[in-house]
């Protein structure tokens, strides 16, 4: 879930798509079809924090956060990324441009990560493919994840109120 400074999420101004209210049950809808919130994490660096959501249609499975105001949607892939951090997707070559480490504030939903725990991230651009990155998320204890991300597009947000006051 390529990272860091570019995220937002909390404090946003009037109109723009905010994350970090989401529990799960709640929907995120996108190009007219529901998909449904089943966990939530904030992750925190030095510098900053931010939301982000997993959602659920049907047997698909994405991850969504906002990236420079835009949301973005993180898919798995199984890819073997090189030490150097390099890996080849779809014939080009993702190089590492970014490297980072954060700490989970809050966990929502049936997800392994609580708070408190740690993982090293970097994201991997193209030069030939300037619409999606590869995230890699090294947790402490071994767990690799590694996403696709992309830009996506959010019609609404509908929250449930369970849980809420």
């Amino acid at each position: 879930m390529a990272w860091l400074k570019r995220f937002s999420g909390f404090g946003t101004s009037r109109g723009e798509i905010r994350l970090d209210t989401l529990e799960p049950g709640d929907e995120i809808w996108s190009n007219g079809q529901p998909w449904q919130v089943t966990a939530a994490l904030i992750y925190k660096d030095a510098e900053s924090q931010w939301a982000i959501v997993r959602a659920q249609q049907g047997l698909t499975t994405a991850w969504v956060s906002i990236e420079e105001g835009q949301p973005v949607r993180y898919d798995h892939l199984d890819l073997h990324v090189e030490a150097d951090g390099r890996a080849v997707w779809k014939g080009k070559t993702y190089a590492r441009r970014e490297v980072g480490t954060a700490t989970i504030l809050r966990a929502l939903g049936d997800v392994d990560a609580r708070p408190g725990d740690t993982l090293s991230y970097e994201v991997l651009r193209c030069l030939d493919d300037p619409h999606s990155w590869i995230n890699v998320e090294v947790w402490a204890g071994g767990y690799v994840e590694v996403s696709v991300g992309r830009r996506w597009s959010i019609d609404r947000l509908v929250t449930k109120g369970k849980g809420r006051a």
